[in-house]
């Protein structure tokens, strides 16, 4: 398994203590959990993003010259 170290401002840590302390065994095991928790969610969020759609050159030009959405 990886070793990361990292520094945590004051309030966090005590959140993260606090956490830990009501809902984990340890903190070892309650930071993995947050940190998957916290993956999936921004990997919900990736698969959500639009997909990039090929633009023809006119549509890039009249993107250039009206704006994204026509506006002026």
């Amino acid at each position: 398994m990886a070793q990361i170290e990292i520094t945590l401002p004051n309030d966090k840590q005590a959140q993260l203590d606090r956490l830990t302390e009501e809902e984990f065994l340890n903190e070892e095991r309650a930071i993995e959990e947050l940190l998957s928790a916290g993956l999936e969610a921004y990997r919900g969020v990736a698969d959500q993003a639009e997909p990039e759609v090929e633009r023809s050159p006119f549509a890039a030009d009249a993107e250039d010259e009206y704006g994204r959405r026509g506006e002026l």
